[in-house]
């Protein structure tokens, strides 16, 4: 694209301010053309999220928005909810970063997807559905979309998303992590498949390499404020701000952990599979794994290969079809097992203070009875340990950025200090820094004894993370080392 291609999306002085007065986003401007990818990188709660909710008229009827908001040509800026409305779906499309949140637990995926017809007054093209689905990668898709949510992986209900929101090709695409939850693979195909409908990207990701390859050009957000636009070559070899300095250099890798050679098991799973609709749905094959203490070990393989199958299954919220599951007695006790989903928000619960998240697994029965002060003292406690001492223990998670919302789990998960910790994706929503500063914390816990079960798309993260790497792919799980153990 040249620089005099007209722009399909425009903000000029764009900022933002919420009820209580604070001003997450001041003084942005920056265009996107037809066929232009832009990207926005930043730390967790520098403004990204909230410039694509006043994009999309989702900032709420307390919050107000300054300066223009050029869409398609027509500012937006002071638009009614009414006319919000009629361009969604139509002029602007949306990917959200969760997908789990914005689908109804009982109905179909299916239904999902059509909505974007339906809510036009449209006819649904069943079969177009089906068709988006299959070229996204969606296996069985035919039969799939007439199954719950919760019997897809969150890769492929994220895929289905991408669906819904290209459903009527709109000529502006907002993108907020759009390939968080799928593999190195996939997210390059689905960002190829965005990029080729020809329509205006804005694109938010964390994914410095994923945007480094396909943004046309890249702006870096710090506090609210664009810092600086570059393309990716020159943002590569010439960062010029600070901001997107630290954002680079937390890419280094992690330094050798040293581990017992032959670590404990804590729990085996042989020939363990798993599948719905009476064998027609298979969600994970017969698979043998082995987990020690002390043990970090990485999970990677295609999204629908059944990692977050095989998670649920290590936890005890699910029961194989096949096969069994020995536990060490250990890991009998509250609390001895600790996740870290993949949607760190819907893991939360809304109306709590974080405080009182972090500190429930203190509370859990055969732990040691402890004040509401010294709950508060502890959850203040490992909340700086995930570098949120800065932020107030009473906020709700609603008032955080998803990053953060993130490391609250993290902290909830390290805070009894458990025999295994099963974590989903745990830094899909997190900024370069906040990824290291994560890793590092999930280290210290294997140090202090934990086993670790860690599923990721980042296969970096894996190389710098486990001890051990196992895949798994639609017939078995194979091991591989990672390679940078020192025994």
């Amino acid at each position: 694209m040249t620089s005099l291609a007209k722009p399909a999306l425009s903000c000029s002085g764009l900022s933002v301010r919420y009820p209580n007065g604070s001003m997450p986003v001041r003084n942005v401007s920056f265009s996107v053309a037809a066929g232009e990818c832009f990207a926005l990188l930043g730390g967790s709660g520098t403004g990204k999220s909230t410039i694509a909710r006043a994009l999309l008229g989702l900032h709420g009827g307390g919050s107000r928005i300054g300066g223009s908001l050029q869409l398609d040509g027509v500012d937006m800026a002071q638009a009614s909810k009414a006319d919000w409305r009629r361009i969604r779906g139509h002029k602007i499309g949306f990917v959200a970063q969760n997908p789990w949140v914005s689908c109804d637990p009982l109905r179909p995926v299916g239904d999902h997807v059509a909505e974007a017809w339906r809510c036009h007054g449209l006819p649904v093209r069943w079969a177009e559905i089906v068709a988006r689905l299959d070229r996204l990668g969606v296996p069985e898709a035919a039969v799939r979309i007439h199954a719950p949510p919760h019997t897809w992986s969150g890769g492929m209900l994220q895929r289905a998303a991408i669906s819904a929101a290209t459903a009527l090709t709109p000529p502006i695409l907002v993108a907020d992590e759009p390939t968080s939850a799928l593999d190195a693979d996939r997210a390059q195909s689905v960002i190829q498949a965005l990029k080729s409908a020809g329509s205006a990207i804005l694109l938010i990701s964390h994914d410095i390499d994923l945007v480094l390859r396909n943004a046309d050009r890249i702006g870096v957000l710090d506090q609210g404020e664009l810092v600086e636009v570059a393309t990716p070559s020159d943002l590569r070899s010439r960062p010029r701000h600070p901001a997107t300095k630290r954002l680079l250099a937390a890419l280094a890798p992690l330094p050798p952990r040293r581990k017992a050679t032959s670590p404990s098991p804590l729990i085996r799973l042989e020939a363990a599979g798993v599948s719905y609709k009476r064998g027609r749905i298979q969600a994970l094959p017969a698979t043998n794994l082995s987990i020690g203490a002390g043990e970090i070990v990485g999970l990677q393989g295609p999204s629908g290969s059944g990692k977050s199958t095989l998670l649920r299954l290590v936890m005890g919220l699910e029961t194989p079809s096949t096969g069994t599951i020995w536990r060490d007695p250990i890991l009998q006790r509250p609390g001895a097992i600790l996740p870290v989903f993949q949607g760190p928000l819907a893991s939360l619960v809304p109306h709590w203070p974080i405080w009182r998240s972090i500190s429930e697994p203190l509370t859990a029965r055969g732990q040691p009875r402890l004040s509401k002060q010294q709950l508060k003292a502890r959850a203040a406690e490992a909340m700086q340990s995930v570098g949120l001492e800065l932020v107030d223990p009473h906020a709700r998670p609603a008032e955080l950025s998803l990053g953060q919302c993130q490391r609250v789990a993290i902290a909830r998960a390290t805070i009894t200090r458990p025999a295994l910790i099963v974590a989903d994706e745990p830094t899909s929503a997190l900024d370069s820094p906040s990824i290291q500063h994560v890793s590092t914390l999930l280290r210290q816990a294997a140090d202090h004894g934990a086993a670790l079960l860690v599923v990721s798309h980042d296969q970096g993260l894996l190389a710098r993370l486990a001890d051990r790497t196992v895949t798994l792919d639609a017939k078995n799980l194979q091991a591989t080392t990672s390679g940078h153990t020192q025994d």
